[in-house]
């Protein structure tokens, strides 16, 4: 039996959020299985496209990502940054705390450097047909990432998506993380500073 068609997209009363990411690829969404564990996905699950919803909490991740301690090492750094307009349709936001409390998930447990609660809790979205899920970023919880479930295709930025898999994006700059920066991200092994939840 033929497979569904892919459904249109956007859906009737969808948005479109503005998210960025860097990427040491040529492309800023993939199709391919994501080859290591990440915080929302297995090794060898399905596609998972981790992006923010703020320019800063993109950067942070790259910082905590890489490890980078200092503005000299922040000197080498010459990233593709991306920027992409993310239905929100199908995303489960996990900055409220309902939605916190009716899946069994902490605060704590979304920018903790043990990812089991966030995988666990993926795997059961996913099944369930979200499509993914907003949260605070790990790197800067002040702000908030965006995760989406599945394979990803770029098309041009003025484009409409006529596919659910296609995303307008482009690239948007070449560069390194801001100054000043550095000081507010959360490195791993430690809890630094949290701040204000702004996001």
């Amino acid at each position: 039996m033929a497979a569904d068609p892919e459904p249109l997209f956007p859906e009737d009363g969808d948005r479109a959020l503005t998210a960025f990411r860097w990427s040491t690829y040529d492309v800023p969404f993939w199709a391919r299985q994501n080859s290591k564990d990440g915080r929302w996905n297995y090794g060898g699950q399905d596609s998972t496209q981790y992006w923010s919803l703020t320019p800063e909490a993109s950067w942070a991740e790259l910082i905590r990502h890489e490890n980078l301690k200092t503005e000299e090492e922040l000197d080498l750094v010459r990233m593709p940054f991306w920027i992409a307009q993310i239905p929100s349709s199908g995303l489960l936001d996990l900055r409220y705390a309902d939605e916190r409390e009716a899946h069994e998930i902490t605060e704590d447990h979304l920018i903790s450097d043990d990812w089991a609660a966030c995988q666990a809790l993926a795997a059961s979205l996913r099944r369930a047909g979200n499509r993914g899920v907003i949260a605070p970023s790990a790197a800067l919880p002040e702000r908030a990432s965006i995760t989406v479930f599945g394979p990803r295709r770029a098309i041009d930025w003025t484009s409409r998506p006529t596919l659910a898999s296609t995303i307008p994006a482009t690239r948007a700059a070449l560069g390194r993380p801001p100054e000043g920066l550095l000081s507010h991200v959360r490195h791993r092994g430690r809890p630094g500073p949290l701040g204000e939840r702004l996001f």
